[in-house]
């Protein structure tokens, strides 16, 4: 599912957001993201850059190449997250939003208490 995608089109800034997104505490030099989002890697520096530029990206120089990561602290990701979400949340709507909870509801360790 690709909310961002299904409301704001299909461009390489976005493509990039929803692939790092959900991966906190991971970084990525530009050969793979490049890979991941489908660009070249000339493309893939020019969003980064402007990432770092916004707050949106961590950059960390290692062994001469740079590593990319979300920076969850950013107050653009933090609201680009509550999108993501409330865009989630109207294409799966209430009915299904029930039904997963109730699947991880399920899921969780049942904890006997002796009283």
């Amino acid at each position: 599912m690709k909310p961002f995608e299904g409301l704001l089109g299909n461009n390489c800034e976005l493509r990039m957001l929803e692939y790092l997104l959900p991966l906190d505490g991971m970084d990525f030099n530009i050969t793979e993201l490049a890979e991941e989002v489908g660009v070249s890697r000339v493309t893939a520096t020019r969003i980064a850059k402007k990432f770092v530029e916004w707050g949106i990206l961590n950059s960390e120089k290692r062994a001469n190449a740079a590593y990319y990561s979300i920076d969850l602290e950013s107050p653009i990701v933090k609201n680009i997250e509550q999108l993501n979400n409330i865009l989630i949340e109207t294409i799966l709507g209430d009915e299904k939003l029930y039904e997963i909870h109730d699947y991880w509801e399920a899921q969780k360790p049942q904890v006997l208490v002796d009283v």
